[in-house]
């Protein structure tokens, strides 16, 4: 089912563009790159006024994913990708309007973003993922998404990006934190270093661009 435009915004960027493709198909990778943003049209952003991100990326595999034992660190993305992504996120947030604190200054908004090296997508993961970084994060907590759904997909490209707007101050009794805001990159650490480096900036870019309801 496709959901109301104020809902879902999709971005496909590269030279192939909708009717402009060949028929050959996409000849290079950025072309395949694909931008999703997703937020609860009934959230105030702008009752928000400082951000915080982790200095490391969560790296979510089949073999995580199936894991029962959650009494040790995730995997995470090799720091020579994480550094752009979450260099991107920062300067994004910045030009929004939002000031960075450490997570311990209690942050209104901290961003979680994770890369999936799998064909399938799990939204719902366990809370041990993030139980290294976020502040109070325990046992049976997990994500609430008030007024929207994350995106339905069935499958996506390995090395995509999912960034989660989540805010510490609103856990409900259920043990639910907030996500007001989604963005998923489709394939974005997929190709050789040099191109995903330099297409990091760009879909990171669109994922804020396509999401002006952020700024202050």
């Amino acid at each position: 089912m496709i959901k109301p435009l104020q809902f879902v915004v999709l971005a496909i960027l590269g030279s192939c563009m909708l009717a402009s493709c060949t028929p050959d198909g996409a000849e290079y990778i950025d072309e395949l790159d694909l931008v999703y943003t997703n937020y609860d049209v009934n959230y105030d952003f702008s009752s928000n006024s400082t951000f915080s991100v982790p200095d490391k990326i969560v790296k979510i595999s089949s073999e995580t994913v199936n894991s029962t034992n959650g009494d040790f660190e995730p995997d995470f993305v090799s720091p020579a990708y994480a550094t752009a992504i979450l260099a991107s996120i920062r300067t994004n947030m910045r030009e929004a309007g939002y000031t960075e604190v450490d997570k311990s200054a209690d942050p209104d908004i901290i961003i979680l973003p994770t890369v999936f090296q799998t064909d399938q997508i799990y939204f719902y993961y366990d809370w041990w993922y993030w139980n290294w970084f976020y502040p109070g994060w325990g046992p049976g907590w997990g994500w609430w998404y008030p007024g929207y759904y994350p995106p339905q997909v069935s499958r996506i490209r390995t090395g995509t990006v999912m960034m989660q707007m989540t805010h510490p101050g609103t856990a409900a009794e259920s043990d639910q934190v907030l996500v007001s805001w989604t963005g998923v990159i489709n394939g974005l650490l997929e190709g050789d270093p040099s191109s995903i480096n330099s297409r990091v900036n760009t879909s990171i870019d669109q994922a804020f661009a396509q999401s002006p309801y952020l700024a202050k």
